[in-house]
């Protein structure tokens, strides 16, 4: 499950990557990108273009932070973490007896 999940987050910020990156810059850094300046040609050209990518963009966003979310979470339940404070056996961690504070011993070990 978390597989598919990372998988589908990678898609996605690889688009949204594509689409921030055409997007327009309306900022005025420097008159780069043809966001200020005189002249009529740009005025009203390619603006359903650039909502449409800005929507898009959003959306994704919104999508992308869902997903990381969803993705944490999933992780969380699939390792199961506890601490190894707690005495439970987790990945070869030693179980401490709570009495005498010294490690507990292996009951699947055999004396023979």
């Amino acid at each position: 499950m978390s597989t598919v999940l990372l998988v589908i987050l990678l898609i996605i910020s690889v688009i949204m990557t594509g689409l921030i990156l055409i997007q327009r810059s309306e900022g005025g850094a420097l008159g780069i990108g043809g966001g200020g300046g005189g002249g009529g040609s740009g005025f009203m050209s390619g603006r359903a273009a650039t909502t449409s990518v800005a929507r898009m963009t959003a959306i994704l966003g919104t999508i992308f932070l869902i997903l990381s979310l969803l993705l944490s979470v999933v992780f969380a339940l699939e390792t199961n973490n506890t601490s190894r404070l707690d005495g439970n056996d987790v990945d070869g961690a030693v179980a401490i007896d709570t009495e005498t504070g010294e490690p507990a011993a292996d009951e699947s070990a055999t004396d023979e």
